[in-house]
């Protein structure tokens, strides 16, 4: 299969932002192509068989080919649309590789989040009308995914529930609210870390390949940094912005010190 260059507009138009704020997700079918793709799957493979016949760069993702994803157009427009309209404030916190043949299922069908929260890494909040979400996960299906068959499952809207504590009352799978998908390899599905969602059995025969990121907000911190020295330093410095530690870029250099500076009754800085 191969997928045309798409054009992206530089933000979720109004159809994809009500429907991301109706379910807490969205899915892009076939957003990489097969020449996008091949290096990262070549990565993925060697990672998972082969590690250290890799550069040690492409030991931790998202370093070496999967690096080209960071800030990749087509998740930057979500980004900027639900977390942050500036990239500078904008953080890759987390990374992995998800791997799983048919019958893994060592993680299985496990529910949590879900509901109102005023944690800023789960809070999901429509003000001024923009959308201000928490911790959000991306992920990047390198193969096919089959409906039914072990992708990622959701209770759509549960990231805005106001029964935080009675959402597990769901929480069987054939509740009739559990909501999945399918689609073609190098798509794109993007959750809100505040809707509830669940791994589930893999049963299919190929094997699911998916990279998993999770983006934040500058302001606040999730994953603890798990990044090596070596993966780092490979980055461009476009990339590199997105691993700053967790603070407000108006603090930086010594500009901001003089709106601190106490003002005289002329309401001058003294």
């Amino acid at each position: 299969m191969s997928v045309a260059t798409k054009e992206w507009t530089p933000a979720l138009t109004d159809m994809e932002t009500a429907l991301f704020d109706l379910k807490g997700y969205i899915l892009f079918p076939a957003v990489l192509s097969e020449e996008e793709m091949a290096p990262i799957k070549e990565q993925c493979e060697k990672y998972r068989t082969d590690k250290e016949s890799l550069p040690a760069a492409s030991q931790c993702f998202p370093g070496g080919p999967a690096s080209a994803l960071i800030d990749h157009p087509a998740i930057m427009r979500i980004l900027h649309t639900i977390i942050d309209d500036e990239t500078e404030k904008l953080r890759l916190e987390g990374a992995f590789l998800s791997y799983r043949h048919e019958g893994d299922n060592h993680r299985g069908w496990t529910p949590h989040a879900g509901g109102k929260s005023v944690n800023p890494n789960y809070s999901y909040q429509y003000h001024d009308g923009k959308i201000h979400s928490g911790m959000t996960r991306v992920v990047w299906e390198l193969n096919g995914v089959e409906k039914g068959k072990g992708g990622t499952a959701f209770i759509p809207g549960s990231h805005k529930s106001n029964f935080r504590k009675r959402l597990p009352l769901f929480d069987d799978p054939d509740s009739g609210v559990w909501d999945t998908y399918e689609c073609p390899p190098g798509s794109l599905l993007v959750f809100s870390e505040g809707v509830r969602h669940t791994s589930c059995d893999w049963t299919q025969k190929d094997p699911r390949m998916a990279l998993f990121f999770a983006y934040n907000h500058i302001n606040v911190r999730h994953h603890k940094p798990g990044f090596t020295d070596e993966m780092l330093d490979s980055l461009s410095p476009a990339h590199r912005r997105f691993f700053n530690e967790v603070y407000h870029p108006q603090f930086d250099g010594e500009a901001w010190k003089q709106n601190l500076k106490p003002k005289n009754q002329n309401g001058k800085q003294s």
